[in-house]
């Protein structure tokens, strides 16, 4: 079985760009939810991240380095971007924490779109291991 860390190193492994993209992935929703991990935003966060990696985790021990990857944001990221949205469309947010779930929200929604085209692309035919 794959393991965790043979995930996180071709994680790391990906070309420019899109290894700045997952770092920046990363901090956002990483560091952010350490930062507010006392408030629901920020462990919600943390949860998302976990069942992300985790849904990842599962397919590639099973499929490799795959597009279908993209199906844990997929699974993770609505619910957080509904919460999230309604926190800030009820005014409950201000500061810097307001600018995070913004933040959030902003890279989470293009992650949605890259993901949601790759899990297309893989349940069209393009099932190689990317690079």
């Amino acid at each position: 079985m794959k393991s965790m860390i043979e995930l996180n190193k071709q994680i790391i492994r990906m070309k420019f760009p899109w290894n700045l993209w997952v770092g920046l992935l990363a901090m956002v929703n990483m560091v952010g939810g350490l930062v507010y991990i006392q408030t629901a935003e920020g462990q919600m966060a943390l949860a998302a991240l976990m069942v992300a990696f985790l849904v990842m985790w599962g397919i590639y021990a099973k499929k490799g380095f795959v597009r279908l990857l993209g199906m844990g944001h997929l699974i993770a990221w609505p619910p957080i971007m509904i919460w999230y949205t309604h926190v800030l469309s009820m005014g409950k947010a201000e500061g810097a924490f307001q600018y995070w779930l913004m933040a959030m929200l902003t890279v989470n929604g293009i992650s949605l779109v890259i993901d949601l085209v790759d899990v297309v692309r893989y349940s069209t035919g393009e099932r190689h291991p990317v690079s």
